[in-house]
C-alpha cells in the first residue's frame, strides 16, 4: 500500500495544490511556514477512512483551524478595517495503490463547524472494512496489515506512544493502529515498555519450560528482537551495538563500541529521538502482524510520516539517517519533510519536493541532481541559500575584495584595507583569498609582459 498523490483545496496556506510521490522515499524541502508539515499533515487526514475501520482507532480530520483564510478588507471614510475570510469547501484528495489496485478518494468539509465527510472515500474504507472482516471471520495469520505512522517535531515531548504490551500480544491486531497518526512519541514511556516487555519475556519463558512448551515460540522474545533489530539498524553507523534493560541497574542501557554501557537517560535528544521512533514503528509492526515474528520490521509494509527527520542530529548523522532508518524497514513509503542538506545528498533527486513560492502562487521543483553530492552545493541550488552568511560585515569585505581582484585593483589602497583586514580575520585559512592570491600572481605576470 502506498499513496501516489494528494491533491489540497483551500488547506491551510494551499489554495489549489497537487504533489506526487514516490513509491518508496519522498523527502520534502521548504523555507519555514511554507507548507511541508501541512502536506503531511493533510496525508494524515486522507489516511483516515481506513483508520476509523479498526475499534479503538480515532480518524484525523479537517478542523477548523485548518480552513485557507484570506484577507477581506472592507472600506470605510477613514480607515480600512483588516479581516479574514474562510474559504470553503476545504478537500483533501489522494491516489494510491492497494492490494495493486489504483485508487483514489477525497475527504471535505464543506462548512463551519462541520464534520469531515468520508462518502467519497469509499474506495479506501471498503478496504479497511475487508481487512477487518478478514480477521474476524477468518483469522488469517497470512493477512498483513500496513502499519501507518506519524512522528512530528514534538516527538520527544508526549507520553501518548507505545501503549502497554499485554499478554494478548498475539490478538488485537488492529491495536497496532492506535495513535498512530499523533505526531507524537515518547522517550520515557519506551523505557517503561521495553521494561515490562523484558520482565515478561522472562515470565512466559518460565512458563513455557514448566509446563513443557520449550519448543513453543516466546510471543514477547519475538516482539523484543524487532524492536531491538529496528532500533540498532537505525543507530548502528554512531557506533550503538545493543539496547536491552538491565534488572541490575533496573535501567535501560545501550551499549557503544567505544563509549562503553551507557543508561538511555545519558543519551541526546537526537539519540533518544531516533530511538523512540524506531521502537515505537517496530512495535506497532509487531502489533499489527505478530505471525512475522522478528521479521516484522522487515517485511510490514506501509506508510510513514515524519517531519524534519533531522531534527536534533549532528551533520555526521543527518548524512545516514534517511538511508538507516529505510534500511531497518525496507518495505515502508516514508514521506519526509527536511532542512538540512546532509540529508538531500543521501536521496536520489527523483525523491526530493522543493516547494517554492513566488507571489502565492506554489512551485514544486525536481532537482537535476542531489545523491551523493557536496552539502554546500545543495545548500545553494536545492535550498537557495548562500553558503556564507550574506549579513556579516566581513563577509561583504569579503565578496568586495575578490571583485576588486576581478577587476585588476588589488592593488588599490580600498584593497590592500580590505585585505588586511580580511587576513587578521581569516588567520590564512580562507580558501577564497588562497585562490585570489594565485589570481593575483597570474595578472601581475601578465600585466608585466605588456
Amino acid at each position: 500500500m502506498y499513496i501516489s498523490r494528494l491533491c489540497l483545496q483551500n488547506y491551510r496556506c494551499y489554495d489549489n495544490f497537487e504533489i506526487d510521490f514516490n513509491k518508496e522515499l519522498t523527502v520534502i524541502v521548504a523555507e519555514n511556514g511554507k507548507g511541508k508539515t501541512a502536506i503531511l499533515d493533510a496525508v494524515a487526514v486522507a489516511l483516515g477512512p481506513y483508520l476509523a475501520c479498526f475499534d479503538g482507532v480515532k480518524a484525523n480530520q479537517i478542523s477548523d483551524t485548518d480552513v485557507r483564510q484570506t484577507k477581506d478588507t472592507v472600506g470605510r471614510t477613514l480607515e480600512h478595517v483588516l479581516r479574514m475570510k474562510s474559504q470553503y469547501p476545504v478537500v483533501i484528495g489522494a491516489e494510491g495503490v492497494v492490494d495493486g489496485e489504483k485508487i483514489t478518494w477525497k475527504r471535505e468539509l464543506k462548512a463551519a463547524g462541520g464534520r469531515t465527510t468520508i462518502l467519497n472515500a469509499k474506495a479506501l474504507s471498503e478496504y479497511g472494512r475487508h481487512m477487518v472482516k478478514a480477521l474476524r471471520e477468518v483469522n488469517d495469520s497470512k493477512i498483513i496489515l500496513p502499519v501507518m505512522a506519524y512522528y512530528g517535531t514534538s516527538r520527544m515531548w508526549k507520553d501518548n506512544k507505545l501503549f502497554e504490551l499485554r499478554k494478548d500480544i498475539s490478538l488485537e491486531r488492529g491495536s497496532g493502529y492506535v495513535d498512530c497518526m499523533e505526531p507524537s512519541s515518547s522517550y520515557n514511556t519506551f523505557g517503561q515498555w521495553f521494561k515490562y516487555a523484558a520482565m515478561s519475556a522472562m515470565e512466559f519463558d518460565r512458563y513455557l519450560a514448566e509446563s513443557g512448551k520449550k519448543d513453543e515460540k516466546n510471543p514477547y522474545t519475538e516482539v523484543l528482537k524487532a524492536v531491538r533489530q529496528a532500533i540498532i539498524t537505525c543507530i548502528g553507523s554512531m557506533g550503538w551495538t545493543d539496547i536491552d534493560y538491565s534488572f541490575a541497574f533496573q535501567n535501560l542501557i545501550i551499549m557503544h563500541e567505544t563509549m562503553g554501557v551507557l543508561p538511555l537517560e545519558a543519551l541526546s535528544d537526537g539519540t533518544r529521538s531516533v530511538i523512540s521512533m524506531a521502537a515505537d514503528l517496530a512495535y506497532r509492526m509487531v502489533r499489527l502482524n505478530p505471525d512475522l515474528g522478528a521479521m516484522a520490521a522487515l517485511e510490514t509494509p506501509g506508510i510513514v510520516l515524519i517531519d524534519e527527520v533531522d531534527m536534533h542530529l549532528h551533520p555526521s548523522w543527518q548524512q545516514a539517517v534517511v538511508y538507516d532508518v529505510r534500511k531497518a524497514f525496507p518495505n515502508v513509503q516514508f514521506i519526509v519533510t527536511t532542512h538540512s542538506p546532509q540529508v538531500l545528498s543521501t536521496v536520489p533527486a527523483e525523491a526530493i519536493r522543493i516547494l517554492r513560492w513566488d507571489n502565492n502562487l506554489i512551485n514544486i521543483d525536481k532537482p537535476a541532481f542531489s545523491l551523493g553530492a557536496e552539502s554546500f552545493q545543495l545548500l545553494k541550488d536545492i535550498q537557495n541559500v548562500d553558503t556564507r552568511p550574506q549579513a556579516l560585515p566581513i563577509v561583504k569585505d569579503l565578496y568586495r575584495y575578490l571583485m576588486l581582484v576581478s577587476e585588476d585593483k588589488w592593488d588599490t589602497d580600498e584593497a590592500r584595507e580590505l585585505r588586511k583586514r580580511l587576513d587578521e580575520w581569516s588567520k590564512g585559512c580562507e580558501p577564497a583569498l588562497v585562490r585570489a592570491d594565485t589570481e593575483i600572481r597570474m595578472k601581475s605576470f601578465r600585466r608585466k609582459k605588456k
